[in-house]
């Protein structure tokens, strides 16, 4: 959990990524919340129970109710050391300033209106604050402060251990669902599927178009339904495994048999989809979105083989599994230039079929415009290019790095264009 939360931060300053820019920012405080909970609370290894949840949505409450207080009794705190005279002078100073408010706002638009020279030097001071371009130090401070107080309220929480109550017998008791009725349902959906493989066989791993569809039709059709279905068979599998009562070996055997089959199915389908996307890249080329996509297959490739390791040895956890690959899968996604790999396989689609979608590239992180800059040099006279790169360029002069938003991507990208001579 550190290592990832350390890797996520680090990409503030490694990557360039607005996607995972805006994720980390809630991502982060969530493995904070969860790292600072798991070393303080006695889980007994049972960290991936409810129990675990219920402490995470309780501590967070808390805290924010301990802040609560604390912002409540903070000017009382602070008055403490004044006597009642001084107090009662200051409790009617800001009531006073509480009145006036809505009076001065009433009169001073009316004043405003009647004349409008006084408008314009009242004008003055916002105009004065809007040069100064302060937003970006008002927003950090903002965040500062709202994290230390909610880091402070969290720690005040867990400053006392609390143990983990007692699970009643009611809860002790593992639900298990019949035999017989989860091998009917595990019959069904493995003829379904075995039908669904035998007809379309002929074309489900072909990387040709089928039907007069379209390449966009084609991948489109398919793709997010064959998807859907295998994160489907992923939670019945995991849902039989947990609560189905196997009595009798013949009855475990069939059960194991028919969701190891069943992972089969999810496999082939999942292959399907794979291919079906890789053809509609082939047509129109690479995508942050698709190559995410992609990834996010391969993740759920690995989830099936240990789902289906699972079906075979009891003693494996596959919700302790889930949840450590899901943090394992986020922090890779974020650490591999999943950009740069864009920019790179369009790069080579261009130097093979010349196609290649400048303004895609314009759009990505800063990884987009080092690959401009190759492009430039791979071919200057690239319609649109040379227009595109001076804009960048003109923008890199004037840019300003401040010490708390350095970003090596960033850096890496604009020495790039000021090297870059535009004929």
């Amino acid at each position: 959990m550190i290592a990832s939360i350390w890797m996520l931060s680090s990409s503030f300053l490694l990557r360039s990524n607005m996607i995972f820019y805006m994720l980390n920012i809630l991502v982060i405080p969530v493995l904070v919340l969860v790292q600072l909970v798991l070393v303080t609370y006695p889980l007994h290894n049972q960290w991936h129970k409810w129990p675990f949840v219920q402490k995470l949505f309780l501590s967070a409450g808390a805290a924010f109710m301990y802040v609560a207080r604390f912002l409540m009794h903070g000017p009382k705190l602070a008055s403490r050391g004044l006597n009642e005279k001084t107090s009662a002078i200051l409790k009617k100073i800001l009531i006073g300033v509480a009145i006036s408010f809505p009076l001065l706002f009433v009169i001073i638009n009316l004043l405003v209106s009647a004349d409008q020279q006084f408008g314009e030097i009242l004008g003055t001071l916002p105009r004065w604050l809007t040069g100064l371009r302060i937003e970006e130090e008002i927003l950090r401070t903002a965040a500062i402060i709202f994290y230390a107080l909610a880091i402070f309220g969290l720690l005040q929480v867990l400053k006392k251990k609390q143990p983990i109550p007692e699970a009643s017998a009611e809860e002790k008791a593992k639900m298990s669902w019949d035999s017989v009725v989860s091998l009917t349902v595990l019959i069904l959906l493995n003829i379904v599927y075995l039908l669904f493989v035998v007809v379309q066989f002929k074309y489900f791993f072909s990387q040709t178009l089928q039907g007069g569809y379209t390449y966009a039709e084609f991948a489109r059709r398919g793709f997010f339904e064959l998807l859907f279905v295998t994160m489907l068979n992923l939670l019945i599998i995991s849902t039989f495994v947990s609560f189905v009562d196997m009595g009798s070996k013949t009855i475990k055997l069939l059960v194991r048999s028919l969701l190891t089959l069943l992972v089969f199915f999810s496999g082939v389908m999942l292959y399907s989809a794979f291919i079906r996307l890789f053809i509609y890249e082939e047509a129109y080329g690479f995508t942050f979105a698709r190559v995410l996509a992609h990834s996010f297959m391969i993740f759920l490739l690995v989830i099936l083989i240990y789902s289906c390791m699972r079906i075979w040895l009891e003693k494996l956890s596959l919700l302790r599994f889930y949840i450590i690959s899901s943090i394992i899968f986020y922090t890779l996604v974020n650490t591999v230039q999943l950009d740069r790999f864009v920019v790179e396989q369009n790069l080579q689609r261009y130097k093979e079929t010349g196609k290649i979608d400048i303004y895609y590239l314009d759009s990505l992180s800063y990884d987009g415009v080092e690959g401009l800059v190759d492009l430039y040099e791979l071919n200057p006279d690239h319609p649109g290019l040379k227009e595109l790169l001076q804009r960048r360029k003109q923008e890199a002069l004037i840019s300003e790095d401040k010490w708390n938003s350095i970003n090596l991507s960033k850096r890496n990208a604009e020495k790039l264009l000021l090297n870059l001579e535009i004929n």
